[in-house]
């Protein structure tokens, strides 16, 4: 463990503030990581308090469903799309919040119209392998750049590495059940990292994922 820790503690990093500004500096493993987790585990935490927001905390899920939550990082702003098969039927809905003019949140559910064929939406979105997406912390070693570049500091051998960084955005936390499988993961600015990374697996099939959402409900455009 300890040969792991030391071959990895020392990143340089790149941080992307709106995608555009670069600031460049160092930092431990350690202070790294306790940024990227504190910040899942919180969002993690948010869904509950999202769920409340949207007045959807009761809300069974069902055995063929999908919840897409997106969040804007420098607004209020929460929506999140929903598809479910209620018994034979299959039914879309759009929830979102909206801010009135004493300052309040409202919630506004909209019914999605689905085409002719929406089980063939249904298999579209299982097809970008969204049951088998990890979490976004299991694909952080993706995210970065290995320099080959290796010093001693403090008697400890170091490898430098450069990540980039996005400080805003959007985030998106997923949650489907398809009759036994279930999954649920939360991805921060995936179509940002991706044009950053663009052999990401994981990132190109949630790309995928929003362009059949895009295609088929026009909404969650860029």
């Amino acid at each position: 463990m300890k040969q792991a820790t030391n071959r990895i503690s020392h990143y340089s990093k790149t941080c992307h503030l709106h995608t555009t500004k670069q600031i460049t500096f160092m930092h431990k493993t350690l202070i790294f990581l306790f940024l990227f987790l504190s910040s899942d585990v919180l969002f993690s935490q948010n869904v509950n308090k999202y769920d409340k927001i949207l007045n959807i905390e009761n809300l069974p899920f069902n055995n063929h469903e999908v919840r897409i939550y997106r969040k804007h990082a420098i607004s209020t702003g929460l929506d999140m799309f929903r598809l479910y098969q209620d018994h034979n039927n299959w039914v879309g809905e759009w929830y979102e919040t909206v801010a009135t003019q004493n300052q309040k949140v409202q919630v506004k559910k909209s019914s999605l119209h689905l085409s002719n064929n929406p089980e063939l939406v249904w298999v579209k979105i299982i097809d970008t392998d969204i049951l088998h997406l990890p979490h976004w912390e299991s694909i952080q070693y993706k995210l970065e750049k290995k320099n080959k570049e290796y010093f001693t500091e403090d008697g400890e051998n170091m490898v430098s590495r450069s990540k980039s960084v996005v400080v805003d955005g959007v985030s998106y936390y997923v949650k489907i059940k398809s009759d036994k499988t279930e999954n649920e993961f939360e991805y921060y600015n995936p179509e940002s990292y991706l044009k950053i990374y663009p052999n990401v697996d994981e990132l190109i099939s949630f790309k995928e994922l929003l362009d059949v959402l895009r295609s088929e409900f026009k909404f969650f455009d860029k």
